[in-house]
């Protein structure tokens, strides 16, 4: 009789592993995507990285096989591009502003308020970002990129994509389009 419950707790974990197993490899036949977060910031029109935050940035570990790097018009999108150049030499770039724009937040004391490039404040009940804008389909934006696209941008992308629980400053993530999912790996 205990051979029997051995046995059938055998054959059910060699199951429940070959399982596991083969939603893992399906998993990685399907290229993924990053996205990098921008790291601490300066407030104002057009922010850059403040010292930490450029650190912050430097301290990925970018993969190795990236294909294409998109880039926010922003200048903290292409800080971040900036500090990984050296781990990934002659990848090409585009821009876009879906990635993240020159607009940014005014300090806490306005209630953080979008400031235009030009320093105009806009109340954020008066600003339709890509998070505002539900015709924008953000993860339709990442599968028209091609296999392994390296994304530089901010948390407002992460959001639209529906990863609000995940946002964090000058962070490397991996997007999943089977799942539509994402999780931070470095």
């Amino acid at each position: 009789m205990t051979y029997y419950k051995v046995k059938i707790y055998i054959i059910f974990n060699n199951l429940f592993i070959s399982n596991k197993l083969t939603v893992h490899s399906k998993r990685r036949r399907i290229m993924p995507h990053y996205l990098i977060t921008h790291g601490d910031r300066f407030f104002g029109p057009n922010p850059g990285h403040t010292s930490k935050g450029i650190k912050q940035i430097r301290t990925l570990q970018i993969p190795d096989d990236i294909n294409l790097v998109v880039v926010g018009t922003g200048i903290r999108f292409q800080e971040i591009y900036e500090a990984i150049k050296p781990q990934i030499p002659g990848v090409p770039v585009k821009y876009s502003p879906f990635c993240g724009s020159a607009d940014g937040l005014e300090g806490p004391e306005t209630d953080y308020s979008i400031i235009l490039v030009n320093r105009k404040l806009v109340s954020q009940n008066n600003y339709l970002g890509l998070i505002e804008t539900p015709g924008f389909d953000a993860w339709g934006f990442v599968a028209n990129l091609p296999n392994r696209t390296l994304i530089c941008a901010g948390g407002e992308l992460l959001i639209a994509l529906g990863l609000k629980a995940i946002n964090e400053k000058g962070q490397l993530y991996e997007l999943d389009l089977s799942i539509k999912d994402g999780w931070k790996i470095s």
